[in-house]
């Protein structure tokens, strides 16, 4: 029975995400064009921003999404998972930053909702973001070049 509740809600949320949220917000969204392709991320330093991103994208069989790739270079930064769960804690981190967006705050809504399960590590969560540095005005075509250890002491709290 738990079994099929995870099912029912892991399509319910993967619907949410690529069928309504990912095509509403590409519609609003103005950031600058990300200007690597899969192949170009391969081919840069071992241990980058870039180079991580790509390789993790492979691993997870994924495909580098237009107008995603600054989202998922935060995955990387901040070392959460692109799964369910990965995602959700993610939004909670973003809204203890006080990045008050419509996606993360009706992420956040939704998984709270949806994963109780879940509910003690969205605040440790929502905690570190309190803690941690804003991603803001960052140009992520110049970050995909730096050292991802680097970066993620910058931006992880302690």
């Amino acid at each position: 029975m738990i079994k099929r509740i995870k099912y029912v809600r892991s399509k319910l949320l993967e619907f949410l995400t690529h069928k309504i949220a990912l095509p509403l917000i590409a519609k609003f969204r103005n950031k600058p064009k990300f200007l690597y392709s899969m192949h170009e991320l391969l081919q840069l330093e071992d241990g980058t921003l870039g180079k991580d991103l790509a390789i993790y994208l492979n691993k997870m069989n994924f495909k580098l999404l237009p107008n995603y790739e600054q989202h998922d270079c935060k995955h990387i930064i901040l070392q959460y998972e692109m799964d369910e769960a990965g995602e959700a804690c993610m939004q909670f981190y973003f809204l203890g930053n006080k990045h008050y967006s419509i996606p993360v705050v009706s992420t956040c809504f939704i998984c709270f909702f949806l994963m109780p399960e879940y509910w003690k590590q969205f605040y440790k969560e929502y905690q570190k973001g309190k803690i941690g540095k804003p991603f803001e005005e960052i140009d992520y075509n110049a970050l995909v070049f730096l050292k991802t250890n680097d970066l993620r002491k910058i931006y992880q709290p302690c």
